[in-house]
């Protein structure tokens, strides 16, 4: 900005100055040449202040030293109040700007070092988190989720093993990156859910709404838009996109509601013994083309698998106290 004139500093620091130039010269004070006039000012000030040198504001002698002495005073209360009014035009900017980092520093992590939270939901139960940002997430038993006590003041970062469904506010300044083992899913604002447990070869996501992109170890982008499935071959680095039929079965599990579409027998126990913390016990051979489908509000374990027997030629026998259930073919 450009430099106030002599006189308008000369009248704000004597407090004679509109308030116009007031604001102008302060805002001049706050920049790199306003610190420095003033940091130059205040030095030439304290070292015309010097004892044994308080002659050099008396222009002649001065015949009664009781009028010297008290001379000398109104100069050095003068010299003091100017030197303060400098010092406070110099701090005020910095103790602004100290305001500022405290009350951004309170909500993102500045400079990294705020250190991560992890939290584990084991088998059987179900988690639901909000953020600082106010990004919800659903996490799903026996997943593991490691996030920063502060989001960054450039990205939003944390990493999933397991399953959870996200809803995340937008901020375009600030993506949202969730890491699995294999690959990232870069966001802005969007709701999807995200499957990556790893006891399996796949990692399943799939998009409600809004926008994500799937970065690939082999530095592939994969680009997922609504109503789109990604299926992701962990062996292989292989990425797939299914596009409709009805996924959103995929995330019913946060609404506390079991669902399955055309699943095998495996994987109903896999999802089974997550939800409930239950093992299986196979007592013969199972149909080979046996596939499941079903919707269930029923979280009693005991009425979910009387809904699968009601749809399977199965029996399922639940031993609570061991916690096992055993399966049986039937006639069916």
């Amino acid at each position: 900005m450009d430099r106030p004139t002599d006189k308008q500093i000369e009248d704000v620091l004597a407090g004679l100055a509109s308030k116009e130039d007031a604001k102008k010269v302060v805002r001049w004070f706050a920049t790199d040449a306003g610190a420095a006039y003033l940091s130059e000012s205040f030095d030439q000030d304290a070292r015309s202040i010097h004892p044994g040198n308080e002659e050099l504001y008396v222009p002649h002698a001065i015949p009664s030293e009781e009028v010297w002495i008290r001379i000398k005073r109104q100069i050095h209360r003068h010299h003091v109040r100017r030197m303060l009014f400098r010092a406070a035009a110099v701090l005020l900017p910095f103790i602004l700007l100290l305001g500022l980092y405290y009350q951004l520093d309170s909500r993102v992590d500045l400079f990294g070092n705020a250190g991560y939270e992890e939290i584990y939901v084991p088998k059987g139960e179900r988690l639901q988190m909000m953020f600082q940002d106010g990004t919800k997430v659903y996490l799903n038993s026996d997943t593991r989720l490691r996030y920063p006590k502060k989001f960054g003041l450039g990205s939003r970062e944390m990493k999933l093993s397991g399953e959870a469904y996200f809803k995340v506010s937008k901020d375009k300044k600030r993506p949202f990156i969730v890491h699995l083992d294999n690959l990232s899913i870069h966001v802005i604002g969007t709701s999807f859910n995200v499957q990556d447990y790893p006891d399996e070869d796949k990692i399943t996501v799939s998009l409600d709404e809004g926008k994500i992109c799937m970065h690939l170890v082999s530095e592939i982008e994969v680009p997922v838009l609504p109503g789109q499935q990604a299926v992701y071959d962990k062996k292989h680095n292989a990425c797939q996109i299914l596009q409709g039929g009805d996924m959103h079965y995929l995330s019913m599990w946060k609404q506390n509601i079991i669902a399955f579409s055309d699943a095998p027998l495996s994987e109903v126990m896999t999802k089974l013994h997550r939800w409930y913390n239950v093992n299986f016990e196979i007592i013969g051979e199972m149909p080979q083309d046996l596939l499941i489908t079903l919707t269930s509000e029923h979280t009693i374990l005991e009425n979910v698998l009387c809904d699968l027997e009601k749809i399977t030629p199965l029996t399922f026998e639940y031993d609570a106290k061991e916690k096992l259930i055993t399966v049986r073919a039937t006639s069916k």
